[in-house]
């Protein structure tokens, strides 16, 4: 077992020994209990910040809200179209179609992102849950709605897995403000989220990689393979440094004429060190005129040069968590505009409802059905990712 691993289920462990000691002082949310619930553990951490934040700068706050409006339904509309796509085009084609759901815990590897060690993941975790609730805590206060208590949460399957956070604010204050105050409170988490989501990208791409270029030098490039296809011959993630026979440092020759002028049947050379692979092209599935060879996810790969050896280390860390930092904050802040009872969008959509439907009965009968289905369709995507990934669909 690696240290990631390990280092987890360590810290399942001790939070929850925690929780145990301070059950007098935990509120459990049941959604699937005993399967699925929230654990909540009340504090007054942030509160006095929020207060001075709110009070001095009370009408940009406000603001800062409004906007987040918009912006939160646009997300909750693009986000619950990609699940139902993504799950329609499964339902069609369930053996060679990915859900692209799959709890992200450490050990987790994306590709294209990368590995999720155990520090990235607390790091990246707690980071977008303060940015998270924060913006909900001054949110609120600008409006002069009391926050009752903040504090640590955990998402539980059976144990604690996923730490959060959460302010709460007097709900029943707050039902009776108008409803683009209601959406103001509710949409400023998720879109601060996203927001925070590019700045971390911006850093990426203004900082990281003028910095990178600097401290390393191309050597190659990398793919993963498809099952079935010429290239599943050759190990993904095995470096490329030569294509027909030329040195390369990047995959821009290969992508060109990959991209656009290879045609079925012909024979590609692709080298690695002094190993040389002849494939042959077959027809593309979506384009059978075209070629193809069974790769994705085609990235280059660089070293670092001579006396930067420790720097890169330095660096690479850093970089894969800004990464790590970008990808939760962007993921994580749609997934809450998405309609499944706790989350912000839910809230969002059951206002929405009740102030266009005057049947409020029917307003909440249709709000639970449009949750449910969500709910059922996301235990479906993640389940059945993980029933491919041990074999066993």
């Amino acid at each position: 077992m690696n240290f990631d691993y390990t280092a987890f289920i360590v810290f399942v462990v001790l939070i929850t020994i925690f929780l145990i000691f301070k059950r007098k002082q935990i509120t459990v949310q049941k959604l699937l209990y005993p399967l699925f619930y929230f654990v909540l553990y009340r504090t007054n951490f942030g509160l006095k910040w929020m207060d001075r934040i709110s009070s001095k700068h009370r009408n940009l706050v406000k603001l800062f809200g409004y906007v987040c409006i918009g912006f939160g339904f646009v997300g909750l509309i693009v986000i619950s179209l990609v699940i139902l796509i993504s799950m329609l085009k499964f339902f069609l084609a369930p053996k060679v179609t990915e859900t692209g759901m799959a709890l992200v815990l450490p050990g987790t590897t994306i590709p294209g992102v990368g590995y999720l060690s155990f520090f990235y993941f607390i790091i990246s975790i707690l980071v977008l849950a303060i940015v998270h609730e924060f913006a909900h805590g001054v949110v609120i206060r600008a409006h002069n709605i009391k926050v009752k208590s903040s504090g640590f949460a955990f998402l539980c399957m059976l144990l604690p897995i996923i730490p959060a956070a959460f302010v709460e604010p007097n709900e029943k204050e707050m039902a009776k403000r108008k409803s683009h105050v209601q959406y103001s409170i509710l949409s400023a988490g998720p879109i601060s989220n996203v927001l925070f989501a590019f700045i971390f990208l911006v850093l990426l791409i203004f900082v990281f990689v003028p910095i990178e270029n600097r401290i390393t030098e191309p050597i190659g490039f990398t793919f993963d393979t498809k099952e079935g296809y010429p290239a599943s011959v050759i190990e993904s993630g095995t470096l490329i440094d030569s294509f027909d026979g030329e040195k390369v440092t990047n995959y821009n020759s290969f992508f060109e004429k990959m991209g656009v002028c290879i045609s079925v049947n012909e024979t590609v050379y692709l080298g690695s060190g002094n190993k040389t692979y002849s494939l042959v092209t077959v027809a593309h599935p979506d384009n059978p005129s075209k070629g193809f060879i069974g790769v994705n996810r085609i990235r280059n790969k660089t070293e670092p040069k001579q006396g930067f050896e420790t720097i890169f280390k330095i660096f690479t860390w850093f970089k894969g968590l800004f990464i790590w930092l970008w990808m939760l904050n962007i993921s994580i802040g749609l997934i809450n505009l998405l309609p499944v009872y706790i989350t912000d969008g839910a809230k969002m959509l059951l206002i929405a409802l009740q102030d266009s439907i005057k049947d409020k009965k029917k307003a909440i009968k249709i709000w639970g059905t449009i949750n449910s289905l969500f709910v059922f369709l996301i235990l479906v995507g993640i389940v059945t990712t993980y029933l491919k990934q041990f074999g066993l669909f």
